[in-house]
């Protein structure tokens, strides 16, 4: 009977309909680890050994300077993957920060690029996770180039909303440090920013801190 590695790869997207032997071989490599809210799994510049399957909690991929400055980059969610670009560079690109307690499965590289070897099936597939990484990585130093920060705060806040089950509310929970840091700025110009939205009438801030947007359309002409 196939066991919690097998299935739970069997749940991640980019692995999908894949053939079981794949999977199984696979799943004979992983190593299970658990990471503590706090703890970095790696930092930018050190070597990266190992390609990281998300079972459960949530890590941060940010960049950050010598005078404390940060920017987030990503954030990986349970049943997502990470560190495929470092994998095979000289150092992290990145830091590797777990925001939320985490179990992550483990894949040596070696035991990683035999995997990418079974099957040129599986070679094109993360070619087109990677290719996606590099989109995003296009669009934010675009957003970074061009944009003011007002512009850059009204589409982090509509590429993260949610939706109420109940009530179809639209809302984002990120908080406003980790709004500074997806924009590229600091918490007190957020903040500033955070008010003049709600000035403005195109969001509000619910009972439970949640930021809840009343006008989606307004906020998708400040992207513009």
């Amino acid at each position: 009977m196939p066991g919690t590695e097998f299935q739970f790869l069997k749940s991640i997207d980019i692995l999908s309909g894949l053939d079981d032997q794949l999977i199984r071989f696979l799943a004979s490599r992983l190593h299970k680890k658990r990471f503590r809210k706090g703890e970095h799994i790696f930092f930018q510049g050190d070597v990266v050994s190992h390609f990281y399957f998300v079972e459960m909690g949530r890590v941060e991929i940010y960049k950050s300077d010598m005078d404390g400055r940060k920017l987030t980059l990503w954030f990986v969610d349970p049943k997502d993957t990470f560190c495929l670009a470092s994998l095979h560079t000289s150092a992290a690109f990145a830091n590797a920060l777990v925001i939320e307690d985490a179990m992550l499965y483990t894949l040596k590289e070696k035991d990683f690029d035999d995997f990418v070897a079974q099957s040129g099936e599986i070679s094109t597939r993360f070619v087109y996770c990677m290719s996606k990484k590099m989109a995003l990585y296009s669009a934010m130093l675009e957003d970074m180039a061009f944009k003011g920060i007002m512009a850059r705060l009204a589409k982090v806040l509509l590429e993260y909303q949610k939706k109420d089950d109940v009530s179809g509310t639209a809302f984002c929970s990120l908080t406003q440090g980790e709004l500074a840091s997806l924009v590229g700025s600091c918490r007190e110009v957020v903040a500033r920013s955070l008010k003049k939205l709600r000035d403005d009438g195109i969001i509000s801030t619910s009972q439970s801190r949640q930021i809840v947007i009343i006008q989606p359309d307004r906020l998708k002409r400040l992207c513009d």
